[in-house]
């Protein structure tokens, strides 16, 4: 399993909308019916408690993804309730709103997470996820979610490519070959 937050786009892309509340939950439900399913939350209130707010980053969104296709339900529930302990730590449930939904379009288990930035009962700015001070905190729980359900990691020396290859031009190449298409 790893953990991703989804940037989104700045406002003046995509006709002023940038990554609005409701397109990136549009994204996350917009899937054939039998690949996507709420499993936590309500998509409709997250939404509008998103659109309620007016910060430049109005919600979190990203995603739990695991290499396997599927794990127990009650595997899931467990996680998804630590991930909220870990990043939402000493918040009541009712102090936040977070929806959560489940993808398998791609062949293997996606546990996607929407969070509007705001704390329930002061109204004040939520901020779940800052990279620069809470990187350590995803790399430790993805660690120690992996190890402790056994799940595939993507820190496995197995998994590791022995050659990584630069597939971008150098400056020397661009100022060499420019004049050739």
């Amino acid at each position: 399993m790893l953990i991703k937050f989804f940037k989104r786009p700045p406002k003046r892309t995509n006709g002023g909308k940038g990554g609005s509340p409701r397109a990136s939950m549009d994204y996350l439900l917009n899937k054939p019916e039998d690949e996507v399913r709420v499993l936590q939350g309500n998509p409709e209130l997250s939404v509008r408690l998103a659109e309620a707010m007016e910060s430049a980053n109005p919600y979190t969104v990203g995603c739990l993804s695991f290499e396997e296709a599927d794990i127990p339900e009650e595997d899931k529930k467990v996680i998804m309730q630590k991930f909220e302990e870990s990043f939402l730590a000493g918040l009541d449930a009712e102090q936040f709103n977070i929806c959560w939904i489940e993808h398998t379009d791609k062949g293997r288990l996606e546990l996607n997470f929407f969070v509007p930035n705001v704390e329930l009962s002061t109204g004040k700015r939520l901020n779940l996820y800052y990279d620069r001070a809470d990187r350590h905190l995803a790399e430790s729980f993805k660690k120690a979610i992996n190890l402790e359900y056994g799940l595939t990691s993507p820190d496995d020396p197995q998994k590791r490519q022995t050659v990584s290859i630069d597939k971008s031009p150098t400056k020397k190449h661009k100022r060499c070959c420019s004049g050739f298409k």
